[in-house]
């Protein structure tokens, strides 16, 4: 009984007191912010195709993982668009004139406007199905082109949320339409690079894959309304 409380003692002299610096610790655990934010950050934005295969097949250490880049980076941007009371009409299908008091559009609307790292992985699997169906002859599988999706939709929440902050501050909408041209442009060169980056069909590839999942994206989050309105 003695050995034991005096084992107990022992243990609780060992333990730091929890401060800013635990829970700092803590944060970047649980986030895997230790194997590099900010690294992961720059080499997406200058190198996005080669580094997505650097780790897919060389270091995965020193990125974050891509799932948990994804719901932060969405995290960020919705954080941006709550703070500044933007509605996005390209990731909300009750934006669409034609479906207004037709369908509960509202509700799918809303859904994707609140949770855009979830709406934004389910549109990468539309994505990332007609990007298998474009490069089938390459040997790629579904979930590798995931993670592909996963890195470079986080990256461009991030270049998306500059701009659209920047905009809403100067009260520009000059500087809304390029962030969202260089959003779009951002993906389609993303995704052209990692699959080679010297050959220009792979960019027209990829515009028309990435279109396509979005476009299937909506026609089933208009039909997932078509069925509530029922229910």
């Amino acid at each position: 009984m003695n050995e034991d409380l005096r084992d107990t003692a022992a243990h609780k002299s060992k333990l730091k007191r929890i401060d800013k610096d635990y829970l700092y610790n803590e944060i970047k655990g649980v986030f895997n912010l230790e194997k590099g934010l900010f690294l992961t950050i720059k080499n997406l934005l200058v190198r996005p195709g080669k580094s997505v295969r650097e780790f897919l097949f060389e270091n995965r250490k020193k990125y974050v993982k891509p799932i948990i880049f994804l719901i932060l980076t969405s995290l960020f941007f919705s954080l941006i668009i709550s703070l500044l009371d933007i509605n996005l009409s390209f990731f909300n299908i009750d934006k669409i004139e034609g479906l207004k008091g037709k369908l509960r559009s509202k509700e799918i609307g809303d859904w994707s406007q609140n949770n855009l790292g979830y709406s934004q992985l389910i549109m990468g699997v539309f994505i990332a199905f007609w990007l298998k169906v474009f490069y089938r002859k390459m040997n790629y599988n579904l979930y590798e082109i995931l993670i592909l999706l996963s890195f470079v939709l986080g990256e461009s929440f991030i270049i998306f949320g500059i701009f659209v902050f920047l905009a809403a501050i100067l009260n520009s909408a000059v500087i809304g339409l390029i962030g969202t041209l260089i959003y779009f442009i951002y993906i389609i060169w993303a995704i052209g690079q990692f699959f080679g980056e010297h050959k220009f069909i792979n960019y027209l590839k990829s515009f028309f894959a990435y279109a396509l999942g979005n476009i299937t994206y909506l026609m089933i989050m208009t039909l997932i309304a078509f069925l509530l309105k029922f229910l």
